[in-house]
This record gives structure tokens, sequence and C-alpha cells, in this order.
């Protein structure tokens, strides 16, 4: 029999090492981590290794933290579970789960392998998705060729019928409110809510004097992101003559960097440290964000709209947010290049500062940690 657990102690299971918090689902499960440790928990922290180290400084956001190998060999692609799943089902995990009756918060359907075992039944579990990963997939599969494009299509019809193992969840907390609709609608007898991504800020930056660039930031290796910069330097910075162009963002693909290179205007910076990064987006005239794959929530638009001036974005880069009005919204080439136009002639004032931290009201952290253990005090009485 499982001991009985002090009454707030919670066991987080981490689809990977979340530090550094340097890309969007580990910057929500490190910064949740954080603030579940400021409102007074025990956090247990459950994480799969792999391509990262052991982080000892997950010390200061978790009482114990226990990893776990994430086993990649070949023969996990034909089980009939999603591979990210399959590939992280570990029986150790749940005997450490099992060790007591605390609650526990699987990060992500890759971390769910346990979530229907007979044992945890009377557990209460929560699942936090950080976007409908078989919608995720399906985008992945279009974008690719070849082999790479039979394994997304595959993952994603995995996936899809994987899903259902949310059934035995005590509550599903999604990342944005369109994501709240689907899952609400496809599991109604779940209590389903809108739990906006945890971040670094916790207020606007103060308004300060901006340069004359457009940036473009994000994970440069990323293929999502590489297809946005490419977009942006074939079809919008051509047509924005005089303007600069910075593209920032960690190990940049070769051929993003031939073609930033080769193009009048746009200068990259690879591999920027956190305070260049900082110093540039708040420094921007204005931020450009677009994305291709409108699935979960794009942290690093949060990441503009709390530390720069202006963002320009497409209607992909919004869904589910509810933040259209603290953004210039373009989704055309034409479009784009009359938004940039727009923010060089319009310094971001305390007005829109003012206006910007009002729509930001419902991705307040302190906000979200208080709705969170109002969730688990109901959910373990």
């Amino acid at each position: 029999m499982p001991l009985s657990s002090p009454p707030l102690r919670i066991h987080v299971v981490s689809l990977q090492v979340p530090f550094p918090p340097d890309y969007g689902g580990v910057i929500d499960i490190y910064y949740k981590l954080r603030a579940l440790k400021s409102a007074g928990y025990e956090v247990l922290l459950h994480t799969y290794q792999y391509d990262r180290q052991q982080a000892p400084q997950l010390d200061q956001v978790a009482d114990r933290v226990y990893y776990y190998p994430r086993n990649r060999s070949f023969t996990r692609q034909f089980s009939v579970d999603p591979y990210i799943v399959s590939s992280r089902q570990s029986s150790q995990l749940l005997t450490d789960l099992l060790a007591d009756d605390a609650p526990i918060l699987f990060e992500g359907i890759h971390c769910c392998a346990h979530l229907a075992d007979p044992r945890l039944t009377s557990r209460c579990k929560l699942v936090r998705m950080h976007n409908v990963e078989h919608e995720y997939y399906d985008g992945l599969a279009r974008k690719a060729t070849g082999w790479h494009r039979l394994y997304y299509r595959i993952e994603a019809t995995r996936l899809k019928r994987y899903e259902a193992i949310l059934a035995h969840a005590d509550a599903i907390l999604a990342i944005t409110e369109s994501d709240r609709c689907y899952f609400a609608s496809k599991y109604p007898q779940v209590a389903t809510l809108w739990l906006p991504a945890f971040q670094a800020h916790d207020r606007v930056a103060p308004l300060s004097p901006k340069g004359d660039y457009m940036l473009y930031h994000g994970n440069l290796s990323v293929e999502e992101n590489i297809e946005a910069a490419q977009y942006l330097l074939q079809q919008v910075v051509p047509s924005t003559p005089g303007t600069s162009w910075v593209f920032a963002g960690k190990n940049p693909a070769d051929r993003l960097a031939r073609q930033i290179a080769a193009t009048p205007g746009a200068r990259l910076v690879a591999n920027p440290s956190d305070e260049e990064m900082e110093r540039l987006i708040g420094e921007a005239a204005a931020n450009v964000l677009i994305t291709f794959q409108p699935t979960g929530l794009k942290l690093k638009l949060l990441h503009a709209l709390y530390t720069g001036g202006h963002c320009i974005v497409n209607s992909k880069m919004l869904v589910g947010t509810g933040l259209d009005r603290a953004c210039l919204v373009a989704d055309t080439p034409q479009a784009l290049s009359h938004a940039v136009a727009t923010v060089l002639k319009s310094p971001f004032d305390h007005q829109a500062r003012e206006r910007r931290i009002r729509l930001l009201e419902p991705y307040d952290s302190a906000r979200n940690i208080a709705r969170l253990t109002r969730l688990l005090t109901e959910k373990t009485l």
C-alpha cells in the first residue's frame, strides 16, 4: 500500500529534461514547476533524459528529481502505441509513482503510458496538453518528404487513436482556448480547462528606445521556423527596401544562413546569448512572427509581447490565444510589408503598453497557478 502523502505534494512527469527552458514545451514545464514550488508544493519531478544532461539547476524548482532513460531503439517503431509514448514506457516510473498517493501531472500525451494503469485508478491524474498532438504531426507530414513523411503520417494515425487514453484523466489542461474546446467536445466526461502557458515574465517591460530593425527569432534549426524565415526572406524583405531585418536564433541551418547572407538588408545573429536575445527583442521596432503550423501556443509570441514593442504576426500564430488585439495581423506579403511601414511610423507608446498589459492578464502566472492549485484541491478532497 502506498504511503499517505503530505497535503501539498505533486508528481510531475516531464517529457524531457526541462532545463535549460529554451523552447516551447520545456518553457511551460520549467516555469510551472517554479510556480508550484512557490505556491508551497513539494514537487517530485520525473523526467526522461535524452539529448540533454542531468540538470542540477532543477533542484531549485523540485524537491526531488528522478531521471529515466528513453528507449529510442528501432523496435519501438513497431509498437501499436505512438513512438513518442512507447519510447517513454518505464516500469521504474510506475514504481516511483506508486510510492505514495499524491496527485500526478503528466506533461503531454508523450508521458501517458501509465495513465490508464489500474493501480493508478484512485489517483488524481492531470494531463497537460501542449497541442492536439495528432494535428501537429499531420502538419509535419505535409511538409516532410520520403521516409520522414511516412513516419509522421503513421505517428499521426497512432496518436489520433491513442488520444482516447485521456478519458482516464481527472482533468485536461489545454494550452489554448481552441484546444480546450476540442478536448471538451471529445471528452465531455473529463474536466477540461484553458490553462495558459507558464513563462519567465510576470510584467510587460517598461517603455524604452527602439531601433529601426525588424526581428524574426526562434530556433533556426527547426523546419517550421526555417520555413517561416525563408518566407520572409523571399516574400517580404525584398518589398521593404531600406529596412533592416535581423534573424536570430539557435543553430541556424546552413541553407538558411546562406539565404540570409545573400539577401540585401538582412543579417543573421547565430546562437545569441540569453542577454543578447532579450536586447534584440526589446529594441526591435517590431518582432515579426509567422507560422504555418497553427497548433499549440507559440511561446516566442508571449516572449515578444512581454519584452518587446510592436508585434506583427499572421493569423495562424494567434489561433486560440485571444491575443489578436495585442498584435498587428497580416496574412499576405503585401499586408506584412504594409504593417512594417506602419510600425516604423508609429512608435510603441504608453497607450499601447497599457492595452497590452490588459490583454495579457489571462497569461499571468500567479493567477494561473492559483487556478491550478484550486483544481488540485477540488480533485483531491
